[in-house]
């Protein structure tokens, strides 16, 4: 199950690209003291590049050798129910295939066409067919979403819960007065939630949630790992290896979990 510091990869081949290739990025990794990386798989039934790229299997590899777990992550689109047990089942089927420990659901309201585009049936019928199938596997299954439902009604959040593991919400801070007043908010408007909570904090620079300067980033990200150990939660994670300045990782690398 997620426990300890996990960070998310949007877009596999720049992160490789930087890293220098799958060693030094698996090597940064347990430096960074990762316990796991969140790749991307999949758009709907649509599988991401990353799961093409043809140094992806070498990188799970890597990260594997050094002990770092890995977890997919999805984004359901899910217009129909019959839609969504085909998206499930995609995602499944990379998880079974790359033998990876779990999945988290990029579940976020629709906009303009993007993202969720279901209700509560289609959301329950997504989440559900994940959480049999993971179950049968010993996977883990997160809902990684809004971090204040109740300001996004009526995305059907409880439905995806309801068949979670873990939830482990998004508390981008970037833009709120402070890492503490965000990530009581967030707190708050998950105590019915009951499962492990691990949010995930804004390691970028930019609009959205993410922080004004690298300095920035440094500063939220520490008062952030501070207050997750304080308040005894299991685990956190950032958003996102690519966005994140080299003065966040020296952070890390100094930082106890």
């Amino acid at each position: 199950m997620l426990t300890g510091r996990g960070m998310f990869i949007w877009k596999l081949g720049p992160v490789v690209d930087a890293e220098m290739g799958p060693d030094r990025l698996a090597e940064k990794a347990a430096r960074a003291r990762l316990s796991s990386v969140w790749i991307k798989l999949t758009v709907g039934t649509s599988q991401h590049a990353n799961v093409s790229d043809a140094r992806f299997g070498v990188v799970l590899e890597a990260l594997r050798e050094r002990g770092v777990g890995i977890w997919g992550w999805s984004e359901p689109r899910c217009a129909t129910t019959v839609r969504a047990k085909e998206e499930a089942e995609v995602a499944l089927r990379l998880v079974r295939k790359h033998g990876l420990d779990g999945l988290l659901m990029d579940a976020e309201r629709a906009e303009g066409g993007n993202f969720f585009q279901g209700g509560p049936e289609q959301a329950a019928a997504y989440a559900s067919a994940l959480r049999k199938g993971l179950d049968a596997d010993g996977k883990g299954l997160a809902i990684c979403s809004h971090d204040i439902p109740q300001n996004f009604t009526p995305f059907p959040f409880a439905s995806f819960a309801a068949s979670a593991h873990v939830n482990a919400p998004q508390v981008y801070y970037g833009s709120s007065p402070s890492v503490e007043h965000r990530l009581t908010r967030a707190i708050k408007a998950n105590a019915d939630v009951e499962l492990p909570f691990i949010p995930v904090g804004a390691a970028w620079i930019g609009s959205g949630g993410g922080c004004a300067s690298a300095s920035a980033v440094v500063e939220r990200a520490g008062v952030f790992m501070d207050l997750v150990r304080k308040k005894g939660f299991p685990g956190y994670s950032f958003w996102h290896w690519g966005g994140a300045p080299l003065v966040f990782w020296k952070l890390l690398f100094d930082t106890p979990v």
